[in-house]
């Protein structure tokens, strides 16, 4: 196996909350006033906020952890008086605004609470139709977790030897008995992208067969984007579905927004399952505020490529071979120790990384990106551990 040994790699305090009780609220009311007068004001971000050497480096989850866009928190902010309201009539906004962009219509968008909710629902229409799922052997794993829990067989295809997905094993596996195919690029836990012609032309041919799911959680953050984008093969009519989420670029893990694009007739059955549920008023609110930010969506694209060359750069510096090229928000590096037991010790040592989660690959351990002295502490915790 060709594997690649780089690496290398506001809110206030408690503390100031205290002493502004002790100010006269006279004195509150005009440094209020003043901030909120104050064109120079500058909101504080996880990316500005002061370091606290004692938190958790949350370097396991896949989060963004430079923050949302400033206009998607002050879209929230003006919206909070009417969470009372379902948010149905923002709900067919967003769809519309994201059937614009993709070039579909509004009946082949389903808007859910993240993408979780569209990767089981999709394994509960598979299971329904009938038929095995054909996906990686290490990929994300809610299609084949539920689609397992609902008593739908998975053919699982090993990673190629450099730790991608072996295309051509996939496409052999596919059958009468075959069901749908499942792909998640980049793929997570690796990271690895698909080459974007290689990927188009799997399509082409596996998507004439079976429904071709195409999970793209991570794609705007791959150095190529939008190459790799899959929506052409949907407005071409093909059975074809593509996921994307606004948890990771987006910064909206907490408020959970995603959608997916399909055939219309797929859309309309999952929406008969019963499967979702209505929509995150404040996420579709921060939603449509961040498709309009592009600003934002530029600055994620190169604050997460410098994070995760770093990364690289650690895993150099540590010894450690990690899949090459990663292109998502993490690397997968290989620790050369049970990986449950590595991330108990960095635990320890304040930084919280990925234990045993793929048991195929017992040893590996996925790293995602975190802020400049997040990173730092990731980088000498691991330096101590493999030590």
């Amino acid at each position: 196996m060709t594997l690649v040994r780089e690496t290398g790699l506001l809110m206030p305090s408690r503390r100031s909350l205290i002493k502004l009780a002790g100010v006269g609220a006279g004195a509150l009311g005009a440094a209020a006033a003043l901030a909120g007068c104050s064109e120079s004001a500058v909101a504080v971000t996880p990316a500005t906020a002061p370091v606290d050497p004692d938190a958790i480096a949350i370097m396991s989850s896949n989060e963004n952890p430079y923050g949302p866009s400033p206009k998607a928190v002050e879209a929230m902010k003006a919206e909070l008086s009417n969470i009372n309201r379902y948010a149905n009539g923002l709900t067919a906004k967003f769809a519309e605004m994201v059937a614009a962009r993709e070039g579909v219509a509004p009946e082949q968008v389903l808007v859910t609470n993240g993408s979780n909710p569209i990767l089981a629902a999709f394994a509960d229409w598979v299971n329904v139709k009938g038929g095995k799922i054909v996906t990686s052997k290490i990929t994300y794993e809610t299609v084949g977790r539920v689609a397992q829990q609902v008593g739908t067989e998975i053919v699982e295809i090993p990673l190629d030897a450099e730790l991608g997905y072996d295309l051509e094993a996939i496409a052999a596996a596919v059958g009468p008995d075959t069901g749908a195919v499942y792909i998640c690029n980049p793929n997570n836990p690796t990271g690895r992208v698909i080459e974007p012609a290689k990927l188009k032309a799997f399509v082409e041919d596996v998507s004439s067969k079976v429904p071709v799911f195409i999970d793209e959680a991570y794609l705007d953050l791959a150095d190529d984007y939008p190459a790799g984008v899959m929506s052409e093969f949907v407005k071409a009519g093909r059975p074809v579905i593509v996921a994307r989420t606004f948890s990771k670029l987006y910064a909206m893990a907490g408020q959970r927004l995603g959608y997916g694009i399909m055939p219309a007739e797929i859309a309309m059955d999952i929406r008969k399952s019963g499967r979702l549920s209505s929509v995150n008023h404040l996420g579709l609110v921060a939603g449509i505020a961040s498709l309009e930010d592009t600003v934002y969506f530029e600055d994620m694209r190169m604050k997460h490529a410098l994070a995760r060359q770093k990364l690289i750069a650690m895993a150099k510096d540590l010894g450690r071979p990690i899949a090459p090229d990663p292109q998502a928000s993490f690397i997968y590096m290989d620790v050369g120790m049970p990986a449950g037991e590595f991330s108990a010790k960095m635990l320890e040592k304040g930084v919280r990384v990925v234990g045993s989660r793929w048991p195929e690959m017992p040893n590996w351990s996925r790293i995602c990106v975190g802020l400049d002295h997040e990173i730092e502490k990731c980088h000498a915790a691991a330096k101590e551990v493999l030590a």
